[in-house]
Protein backbone atom coordinates (compact mmCIF):
# COMPACT_ATOMS: atom_id res chain seq x y z
CA UNK A 1 0.00 0.00 0.00
CA UNK A 2 1.35 3.33 -0.79
CA UNK A 3 2.62 5.89 1.40
CA UNK A 4 0.53 8.59 1.68
CA UNK A 5 1.36 12.36 0.29
CA UNK A 6 3.28 14.24 2.97
CA UNK A 7 1.61 17.77 3.84
CA UNK A 8 3.27 20.37 2.29
CA UNK A 9 4.29 22.64 6.27
CA UNK A 10 4.52 25.92 4.71
CA UNK A 11 0.99 25.78 3.20
CA UNK A 12 -0.22 23.73 6.34
CA UNK A 13 0.96 27.44 8.15
CA UNK A 14 -0.40 29.53 5.64
CA UNK A 15 -4.12 28.07 5.81
CA UNK A 16 -4.37 27.66 9.31
CA UNK A 17 -3.76 31.70 9.85
CA UNK A 18 -5.92 32.12 6.89
CA UNK A 19 -8.63 29.82 8.83
CA UNK A 20 -8.29 31.68 12.22
CA UNK A 21 -8.72 34.99 10.52
CA UNK A 22 -11.80 33.84 9.07
CA UNK A 23 -10.14 34.83 5.62
CA UNK A 24 -11.06 31.69 3.64
CA UNK A 25 -11.83 32.13 -0.38
CA UNK A 26 -14.41 30.46 -1.66
CA UNK A 27 -12.31 28.61 -4.63
CA UNK A 28 -9.07 27.60 -4.44
CA UNK A 29 -6.90 25.69 -7.62
CA UNK A 30 -4.29 23.80 -6.16
CA UNK A 31 -1.33 23.13 -8.81
CA UNK A 32 1.64 21.30 -8.75
CA UNK A 33 3.37 18.05 -9.27
CA UNK A 34 1.77 14.62 -8.81
CA UNK A 35 3.13 13.74 -4.78
CA UNK A 36 3.29 17.39 -4.03
CA UNK A 37 0.59 16.92 -1.35
CA UNK A 38 -2.35 18.68 -3.08
CA UNK A 39 -5.21 16.06 -1.90
CA UNK A 40 -3.34 15.94 1.45
CA UNK A 41 -3.73 19.58 2.35
CA UNK A 42 -7.34 19.50 0.59
CA UNK A 43 -8.67 17.26 3.27
CA UNK A 44 -6.23 18.52 5.79
CA UNK A 45 -8.23 22.09 5.35
CA UNK A 46 -11.32 20.33 6.04
CA UNK A 47 -10.27 18.50 9.48
CA UNK A 48 -9.24 21.75 10.22
CA UNK A 49 -12.76 23.43 9.80
CA UNK A 50 -15.06 20.33 10.78
CA UNK A 51 -12.95 19.00 13.93
CA UNK A 52 -14.56 18.84 17.07
CA UNK A 53 -11.18 18.73 19.35
CA UNK A 54 -8.49 20.77 17.84
CA UNK A 55 -5.05 20.08 18.81
CA UNK A 56 -2.70 23.16 19.30
CA UNK A 57 -4.96 24.71 16.75
CA UNK A 58 -4.36 21.28 14.33
CA UNK A 59 -7.45 18.69 13.51
CA UNK A 60 -6.69 15.86 15.67
CA UNK A 61 -7.61 13.37 13.76
CA UNK A 62 -9.25 11.18 15.98
CA UNK A 63 -12.61 12.40 16.33
CA UNK A 64 -15.61 11.33 14.15
CA UNK A 65 -15.46 13.83 11.89
CA UNK A 66 -11.75 13.90 10.93
CA UNK A 67 -12.51 10.36 10.98
CA UNK A 68 -15.03 10.45 8.36
CA UNK A 69 -13.16 12.91 6.43
CA UNK A 70 -10.15 10.87 6.23
CA UNK A 71 -12.65 7.89 5.15
CA UNK A 72 -14.52 9.92 2.63
CA UNK A 73 -17.87 9.07 4.38
CA UNK A 74 -18.41 13.02 5.48
CA UNK A 75 -21.70 14.20 3.76
CA UNK A 76 -20.50 17.46 3.73
CA UNK A 77 -16.88 16.84 1.99
CA UNK A 78 -17.52 15.66 -1.60
CA UNK A 79 -14.83 14.28 -3.73
CA UNK A 80 -15.06 14.14 -7.53
CA UNK A 81 -12.00 12.90 -9.77
CA UNK A 82 -11.75 11.01 -13.27
CA UNK A 83 -13.79 8.32 -14.41
CA UNK A 84 -11.03 6.99 -16.84
CA UNK A 85 -9.56 9.46 -18.50
CA UNK A 86 -11.72 12.27 -17.72
CA UNK A 87 -14.05 14.10 -15.57
CA UNK A 88 -17.28 14.28 -17.05
CA UNK A 89 -20.23 17.00 -17.23
CA UNK A 90 -22.45 13.99 -15.51
CA UNK A 91 -19.92 13.67 -12.61
CA UNK A 92 -20.04 18.21 -12.15
CA UNK A 93 -24.13 17.58 -12.41
CA UNK A 94 -24.19 15.61 -9.84
CA UNK A 95 -21.57 18.20 -7.91
CA UNK A 96 -23.72 21.40 -8.55
CA UNK A 97 -26.97 19.08 -7.28
CA UNK A 98 -25.38 18.75 -4.14
CA UNK A 99 -24.17 22.70 -3.90
CA UNK A 100 -27.82 23.32 -3.74
CA UNK A 101 -28.43 21.66 -0.61
CA UNK A 102 -27.96 22.58 2.73
CA UNK A 103 -24.95 20.91 5.09
CA UNK A 104 -26.13 17.54 6.66
CA UNK A 105 -24.83 18.89 9.89
CA UNK A 106 -24.26 22.65 9.89
CA UNK A 107 -21.27 23.04 8.78
CA UNK A 108 -19.52 24.61 5.66
CA UNK A 109 -19.72 22.12 2.71
CA UNK A 110 -16.06 21.54 1.02
CA UNK A 111 -15.87 20.47 -2.66
CA UNK A 112 -12.78 18.40 -3.82
CA UNK A 113 -12.19 18.06 -7.46
CA UNK A 114 -8.98 16.17 -8.37
CA UNK A 115 -7.14 16.77 -11.58
CA UNK A 116 -9.31 18.97 -12.36
CA UNK A 117 -7.44 19.67 -16.12
CA UNK A 118 -9.06 16.50 -16.93
CA UNK A 119 -12.45 17.45 -17.03
CA UNK A 120 -14.21 17.68 -20.64
CA UNK A 121 -15.46 21.30 -22.43
CA UNK A 122 -19.09 20.29 -21.25
CA UNK A 123 -17.86 19.58 -17.83
CA UNK A 124 -15.90 22.77 -17.43
CA UNK A 125 -18.51 24.20 -18.63
CA UNK A 126 -21.13 23.36 -16.48
CA UNK A 127 -18.63 24.16 -13.54
CA UNK A 128 -18.74 28.08 -14.52
CA UNK A 129 -21.83 28.76 -12.57
CA UNK A 130 -20.42 28.10 -9.68
CA UNK A 131 -17.26 30.59 -10.38
CA UNK A 132 -20.00 33.07 -11.46
CA UNK A 133 -22.61 32.85 -8.54
CA UNK A 134 -20.96 31.34 -5.43
CA UNK A 135 -23.18 29.93 -2.56
CA UNK A 136 -22.47 31.00 1.09
CA UNK A 137 -21.07 28.57 2.87
CA UNK A 138 -19.01 26.65 -0.07
CA UNK A 139 -15.52 25.83 -0.24
CA UNK A 140 -14.32 24.37 -3.77
CA UNK A 141 -11.18 23.07 -4.28
CA UNK A 142 -9.47 21.86 -7.76
CA UNK A 143 -6.35 19.80 -7.57
CA UNK A 144 -4.09 20.16 -11.09
CA UNK A 145 -1.11 18.85 -12.28
CA UNK A 146 -1.39 21.55 -15.73
CA UNK A 147 -3.38 24.42 -14.81
CA UNK A 148 -2.61 25.83 -17.84
CA UNK A 149 -5.38 23.12 -19.04
CA UNK A 150 -8.11 24.90 -17.14
CA UNK A 151 -10.24 27.54 -18.68
CA UNK A 152 -9.27 30.86 -18.39
CA UNK A 153 -12.51 31.81 -16.90
CA UNK A 154 -12.44 29.39 -13.93
CA UNK A 155 -8.16 30.41 -13.28
CA UNK A 156 -9.23 34.24 -12.83
CA UNK A 157 -12.37 33.22 -10.30
CA UNK A 158 -10.51 31.44 -7.73
CA UNK A 159 -7.03 32.01 -6.20
CA UNK A 160 -4.02 29.49 -7.47
CA UNK A 161 -1.88 27.96 -4.80
CA UNK A 162 1.49 26.76 -6.90
CA UNK A 163 2.69 23.59 -5.15
CA UNK A 164 6.75 23.25 -4.86
CA UNK A 165 7.81 19.77 -5.94
CA UNK A 166 8.99 17.40 -2.96
CA UNK A 167 12.29 16.58 -2.52
CA UNK A 168 13.64 13.61 -4.07
CA UNK A 169 14.56 12.48 -0.43
CA UNK A 170 11.55 13.36 0.54
CA UNK A 171 9.70 10.82 -1.81
CA UNK A 172 12.43 8.60 -1.40
CA UNK A 173 11.81 8.17 2.33
CA UNK A 174 8.28 7.74 1.47
CA UNK A 175 8.96 4.41 -0.85
CA UNK A 176 11.33 3.16 1.66
CA UNK A 177 8.49 3.57 4.34
CA UNK A 178 5.85 1.78 1.82
CA UNK A 179 8.53 -1.35 1.95
CA UNK A 180 10.35 -0.02 -1.26
CA UNK A 181 14.46 -1.20 -1.11
CA UNK A 182 16.17 1.63 -0.39
CA UNK A 183 18.76 1.01 -3.78
CA UNK A 184 15.54 0.85 -5.99
CA UNK A 185 13.85 4.18 -4.16
CA UNK A 186 16.43 6.45 -4.61
CA UNK A 187 15.95 5.52 -8.41
CA UNK A 188 12.35 5.78 -8.46
CA UNK A 189 12.00 9.17 -6.53
CA UNK A 190 14.36 10.84 -9.33
CA UNK A 191 11.76 9.78 -11.96
CA UNK A 192 8.50 10.45 -10.15
CA UNK A 193 7.72 12.67 -7.26
CA UNK A 194 4.05 10.34 -6.84
CA UNK A 195 4.60 8.43 -4.07
CA UNK A 196 1.42 5.84 -4.95
CA UNK A 197 3.30 5.99 -8.70
CA UNK A 198 6.46 5.30 -7.46
CA UNK A 199 5.30 2.45 -5.33
CA UNK A 200 3.38 1.01 -8.51
CA UNK A 201 6.91 1.57 -10.76
CA UNK A 202 8.78 -0.85 -8.09
CA UNK A 203 6.26 -3.60 -8.27
CA UNK A 204 6.75 -3.44 -12.12
CA UNK A 205 8.37 -6.10 -13.36
CA UNK A 206 8.97 -4.61 -16.91
CA UNK A 207 10.64 -1.46 -15.48
CA UNK A 208 13.07 -3.39 -13.05
CA UNK A 209 13.84 -5.25 -16.82
CA UNK A 210 14.32 -1.77 -17.97
CA UNK A 211 17.09 -0.36 -15.30
CA UNK A 212 18.59 -3.77 -15.12
CA UNK A 213 19.10 -2.98 -18.99
CA UNK A 214 20.17 0.68 -18.19
CA UNK A 215 22.49 -0.84 -15.81
CA UNK A 216 24.14 -3.52 -17.96
CA UNK A 217 24.78 -0.75 -20.71
CA UNK A 218 26.53 1.62 -17.82
CA UNK A 219 28.79 -1.55 -17.16
CA UNK A 220 30.25 -1.68 -21.06
CA UNK A 221 30.40 1.76 -21.62
CA UNK A 222 32.72 2.01 -18.47
CA UNK A 223 34.41 -0.39 -19.66
CA UNK A 224 34.57 1.42 -23.07
CA UNK A 225 33.39 -1.76 -24.73
CA UNK A 226 32.04 -1.73 -27.74
CA UNK A 227 29.86 -4.34 -27.12
CA UNK A 228 28.13 -1.65 -25.80
CA UNK A 229 26.38 -0.52 -29.76
CA UNK A 230 25.15 -3.64 -30.68
CA UNK A 231 23.51 -3.94 -26.84
CA UNK A 232 21.28 -1.39 -27.89
CA UNK A 233 19.57 -3.76 -30.60
CA UNK A 234 19.90 -7.00 -28.70
CA UNK A 235 18.77 -6.00 -25.34
CA UNK A 236 17.44 -2.30 -24.67
CA UNK A 237 15.04 -2.05 -27.74
CA UNK A 238 13.54 -5.11 -26.43
CA UNK A 239 12.78 -3.87 -22.66
CA UNK A 240 10.82 -0.52 -24.09
CA UNK A 241 7.59 -0.47 -25.15
CA UNK A 242 6.22 3.23 -25.95
CA UNK A 243 7.52 6.85 -25.92
CA UNK A 244 7.76 7.02 -21.90
CA UNK A 245 9.53 3.76 -21.83
CA UNK A 246 11.91 5.63 -24.13
CA UNK A 247 12.15 8.77 -22.06
CA UNK A 248 12.57 6.84 -19.15
CA UNK A 249 15.32 4.89 -20.85
CA UNK A 250 17.37 8.14 -21.30
CA UNK A 251 16.29 9.54 -17.95
CA UNK A 252 18.12 6.80 -16.21
CA UNK A 253 20.97 6.75 -18.34
CA UNK A 254 21.15 10.52 -17.34
CA UNK A 255 20.58 9.89 -13.63
CA UNK A 256 23.77 7.30 -13.88
CA UNK A 257 26.25 9.38 -15.36
CA UNK A 258 25.06 12.68 -12.89
CA UNK A 259 25.79 9.82 -10.25
CA UNK A 260 29.06 8.81 -11.82
CA UNK A 261 30.08 13.14 -11.60
CA UNK A 262 28.99 13.14 -8.11
CA UNK A 263 31.48 10.66 -6.78
CA UNK A 264 33.85 11.62 -9.39
CA UNK A 265 33.85 14.62 -6.99
CA UNK A 266 34.49 12.85 -4.23
CA UNK A 267 30.48 13.59 -3.44
CA UNK A 268 28.29 11.14 -1.09
CA UNK A 269 26.51 8.59 -3.64
CA UNK A 270 22.86 9.22 -3.78
CA UNK A 271 22.37 6.96 -6.46
CA UNK A 272 22.14 3.66 -4.43
CA UNK A 273 21.65 0.85 -6.70
CA UNK A 274 24.01 -2.01 -5.85
CA UNK A 275 26.18 -2.11 -9.10
CA UNK A 276 30.13 -1.63 -9.51
CA UNK A 277 29.94 0.04 -13.03
CA UNK A 278 28.47 3.30 -11.57
CA UNK A 279 31.53 3.28 -9.38
CA UNK A 280 33.93 2.41 -12.36
CA UNK A 281 32.05 4.58 -14.53
CA UNK A 282 32.89 7.61 -11.99
CA UNK A 283 36.75 7.06 -12.78
CA UNK A 284 36.64 8.92 -15.61
CA UNK A 285 37.26 12.88 -15.61
CA UNK A 286 34.79 15.26 -14.98
CA UNK A 287 34.88 16.62 -18.30
CA UNK A 288 34.39 13.45 -19.86
CA UNK A 289 31.50 12.56 -17.50
CA UNK A 290 30.33 16.09 -18.36
CA UNK A 291 30.26 15.41 -21.61
CA UNK A 292 28.39 12.16 -21.43
CA UNK A 293 25.96 13.95 -19.71
CA UNK A 294 24.77 16.78 -22.04
CA UNK A 295 25.27 13.93 -24.86
CA UNK A 296 22.43 12.33 -22.93
CA UNK A 297 20.69 15.35 -22.57
CA UNK A 298 20.86 15.78 -26.31
CA UNK A 299 19.64 12.46 -26.97
CA UNK A 300 16.59 13.45 -25.29
CA UNK A 301 15.78 16.58 -26.92
CA UNK A 302 16.58 14.11 -29.92
CA UNK A 303 13.68 11.66 -28.58
CA UNK A 304 11.03 14.45 -28.86
CA UNK A 305 12.05 15.58 -31.78
CA UNK A 306 10.47 12.23 -33.20
CA UNK A 307 13.90 10.63 -34.13
CA UNK A 308 13.51 6.62 -33.74
CA UNK A 309 14.72 5.62 -30.44
CA UNK A 310 17.37 2.53 -31.80
CA UNK A 311 18.78 5.12 -34.01
CA UNK A 312 19.19 8.07 -31.45
CA UNK A 313 20.71 5.42 -28.52
CA UNK A 314 23.33 3.93 -31.12
CA UNK A 315 24.55 7.26 -31.70
CA UNK A 316 24.74 8.20 -27.99
CA UNK A 317 26.64 5.38 -27.36
CA UNK A 318 29.34 6.27 -30.11
CA UNK A 319 29.48 9.18 -28.63
CA UNK A 320 29.82 8.02 -25.03
CA UNK A 321 32.19 5.34 -26.09
CA UNK A 322 34.32 7.79 -28.29
CA UNK A 323 34.35 10.09 -25.34
CA UNK A 324 35.72 7.08 -22.81
CA UNK A 325 39.34 6.30 -22.00
CA UNK A 326 40.46 2.86 -23.10
CA UNK A 327 40.26 0.19 -20.05
CA UNK A 328 42.96 -2.17 -20.64
CA UNK A 329 42.07 -5.98 -20.14
CA UNK A 330 45.33 -7.05 -18.28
Amino acid sequence: MAAASTLPEGLVRQFSHIIDRDQMSQAYIFAGPAGAGKKALALWIAKRLFCTNLQDGQPCNECGECLRIATGNNPDVLTVEPDGQSIKAEAIRGLKDEMGKSSVEGHSRVFIIRDADRMTASAANSLLKFFEEPLPGMLIILTTTAKNRLLPTVLSRAQIVQFPPPSWQAVADQLANAGVARSLASVIARLTSDVEAGTELAADEAFQNRLNSVLRLTGLLAHADAMAFPFIQTDLMKQVGDKNDQRQVLRMLALVYAEAMRRSCGQEAQLLVNNQDVAQLSTQSTVQLSAGLDAVLTATGQLESNVGFQADCEQLVLKLLHGAPAVSSN
